[in-house]
């Protein structure tokens, strides 16, 4: 062989393979920060899945002149494009502990309201755009310092990849079929573990989204996300169909049984979700007729005293509206897609109990979450929102919030109608946060904070486990948050005594309950002295939640319960029938309730004495656990996504438009 031709067989080396190779290594140093950032792990489990979705993008590339200008442009965008997906899953983590899904771009108006520079992990940003700079770098500098020399046809170029692809599809899912099968055989004589079936749903359908990324790789789960966000509706099959049926049918007509089953039949249903509310929100000092509440003074409220909850806003009002969320896509995709039936939600609910006002109620824009849409085929009649009330000060901008309490002063005869029954709900706004705007709306109640907190720090000093922090930024926002918990206070107060003053109160079931803690500046963290990256110290979502009747005798309940368990007690309070294949929780009075346990994409699953990220690793929270609390805990979590399974069929397929309750 002459010197030329080993010289050129040299150039084609570089040319041809080194550029695809590099790619291929940058993409994998870019795993391995997301994971590394993530506490994923290293690499992905079933890392031939990745590489296989890698090679569908060196297909796209070996179209192109292999390191020529345009190769590293396009190189360069679809590794940019990971970088962006690592700083918003690093992002993500750090504030919700959530992943990014592309479902989520349904929230691209109200993620950028609610963003701030301070959740983004600028070691994470910094890592990427390092990785990603020294890509471009080193193809520029092999661009430069080598030549062409005999180019391969595309047609070779695309005989290659896909001969790779292939490959590693078939490899990627004889692994992965191999380890399931094995699971299963050891499982035969044993307690059906996990993850017999975590990684075979998770495939499929993607329920734990930070489980399928660290199972499937980055390529892996976002190009198999993309599908299933691109290809969801169409005909469901035949076996899907009969499986929904089946389940549906068995649950049908469902009603619990408690020693309170009824007590609220006929009434009236008010249901306030406090946005941002926190165990720390209620005190003696600045909400004093909440805290009536929470002590068990206040004659028919009960203060369950063991109430979990971490979801967004728009999942939290969802479960409690229907006792489920979908996990696949928003209620906003689904409503713009394939659309949204909701036959038993629990505003229809109450419209097939013969309540005629069904109406939502937000202090900001009815546009945020769709809710102007999305609620409307949850079944209320109406969404009243800040375009509705005649307030003279108020403004759409992002944080400069209304008032709660002058918001439902402002709408009170439409929230609390005095000549028909009604179903009221509210999701308040003025404790969202940032807690670093001067509101002069709340001025008033600022100064009142800063007069008695010395009052209030003997209190927290002496009587809780939290903590005052001595950073006085911190503390100012605090007193902020206070400010405005106390405005919760007195929009609460105004309720119960409109109630009252209309002859009411004794007609009306009321519920109050928060969505997720106070997570703006890490407020909740720092005052519970909980690490936000543990998650499984789960006091830093164990949250407010109240229940009025005025049957119920007044207490604290420490019952475990969570947001999916609002919607079943409220059917059992006012005698609603419902489907039970479709609750995830159960009512908090009924002997099921033992059963319970919350699971949020943003947290894990848990009760107050076990957490699991994953089902299979479980932590023990209280010495009290015995081995078969941790398998019925782990049982419990496999029948939640089981029912699972057939809610996400329903709203994918819009089975509720075709087919009879």
């Amino acid at each position: 062989m002459s010197v030329t031709n080993l010289v050129n067989e040299k150039k084609l080396y570089v040319r041809e393979w080194i550029f695809p190779l590099l790619f291929v290594a940058f993409a994998l140093l870019l795993e391995m920060v997301n994971f590394l950032t993530l506490n994923l792990g290293v690499l992905p489990t079933y890392i031939f899945f990745d590489l296989s979705a890698i090679c569908i993008f060196l297909g796209i590339l070996f179209l192109m002149k292999t390191g020529g200008v345009a190769w590293i442009c396009f190189a360069s965008f679809f590794l940019v494009i990971q970088v962006a997906l690592n700083i918003t899953n690093a992002t993500l983590n750090q504030v919700f502990g959530d992943v990014f899904s592309l479902s989520m771009l349904n929230l691209g108006v109200e993620g950028a309201n609610a963003f701030k520079w301070e959740f983004l992990d600028y070691v994470s940003i910094a890592l990427n755009l390092l990785f990603w700079l020294a890509f471009i770098g080193t193809c520029v500098y092999l661009h430069k310092n080598t030549e062409y020399s005999i180019n391969m046809t595309k047609r070779t170029k695309f005989t290659i990849v896909l001969s790779a692809f292939v490959a590693l599809w078939a490899c990627g899912f004889s692994i992965f079929n191999a380890q399931i099968s094995a699971i299963r055989v050891s499982a035969e004589s044993e307690v059906k573990t996990s993850e017999t079936f975590t990684d075979d749903q998770l495939w499929d359908n993607m329920f734990l989204k930070a489980q399928s990324l660290q199972r499937f790789g980055t390529y892996g789960f976002y190009v198999k996300n993309l599908g299933d966000f691109l290809f969801s509706g169409g005909e469901m099959s035949a076996e899907d169909e009969l499986k929904v049926k089946e389940a549906l049918d068995a649950g049908k007509n469902y009603v619990a049984q408690s020693q309170y089953s009824g007590i609220g039949q006929g009434d009236n249903l008010i249901i306030i979700m406090l946005e941002s509310f926190d165990t720390f929100s209620i005190d003696p000092v600045y909400t004093p007729f909440l805290w009536q509440m929470r002590t068990g003074q206040f004659e028919g409220a009960q203060y369950l005293d063991s109430f979990y909850a971490r979801n967004k806003t728009n999942i939290s009002e969802e479960i409690s509206l229907l006792g489920h969320i979908a996990n696949d896509k928003l209620f906003s995709g689904y409503y713009s897609s394939v659309g949204l039936n909701t036959p038993y939600s629990l505003p229809n609910l109450m419209k097939n109990d013969g309540a005629t006002a069904v109406n939502y109620f937000h202090g900001y824009t009815e546009t945020f979450y769709d809710r102007k849409n999305v609620n409307v085929a949850l079944g209320f009649n109406n969404v009243y929102a800040l375009e509705s009330c005649t307030l003279e000060n108020k403004t759409q901008n992002f944080g400069d919030w209304i008032l709660d309490s002058a918001f439902i002063q402002n709408m009170s005869d439409l929230f609390v109608p005095d000549n028909q029954r009604f179903f009221s709900f509210y999701t308040t706004i003025s404790t969202h946060g940032p807690y670093d705007y001067q509101n002069p709306r709340i001025a008033d109640n600022l100064d009142y904070v800063e007069e008695h907190f010395d009052e209030y720090a003997e209190y927290v000093n002496n009587y809780t486990n939290l903590i005052l922090s001595t950073d006085n930024s911190l503390l100012s926002k605090y007193k902020q948050f206070k400010a405005f918990t106390m405005d919760t206070d007195k929009m609460v107060q105004y309720i119960f005594e409109t109630l009252q003053a209309k002859g009411l109160l004794e007609n009306t079931t009321i519920v109050l309950f928060a969505d997720h803690n106070a997570y703006y500046s890490d407020l909740c963290y720092h005052v519970k002295g909980v690490s936000k990256d543990d998650y499984s110290n789960v006091e830093g979502n164990h949250l407010p939640c109240i229940i009025y009747n005025d049957e119920l005798p007044a207490m604290v309940n420490s019952t475990f319960c969570s947001t999916y368990d609002l919607y079943p007690t409220v059917c059992d309070l006012l005698s609603l029938s419902y489907n039970s294949a479709l609750a995830q929780g159960y009512s908090i009075y009924s002997d099921e309730i033992e059963n319970t346990v919350f699971v949020s994409s943003l947290s894990g699953m848990y009760t107050d004495k076990m957490f699991t990220s994953n089902i299979e690793d479980v932590y023990v929270l209280d010495n009290s656990i015995t081995e078969q609390d941790v398998q019925d805990f782990q049982n419990h979590i496999m029948q939640y996504y089981a029912k699972q399974e057939i809610i996400e069929l329903i709203f994918q397929y819009n089975y509720f438009d075709s087919h009879e309750v």
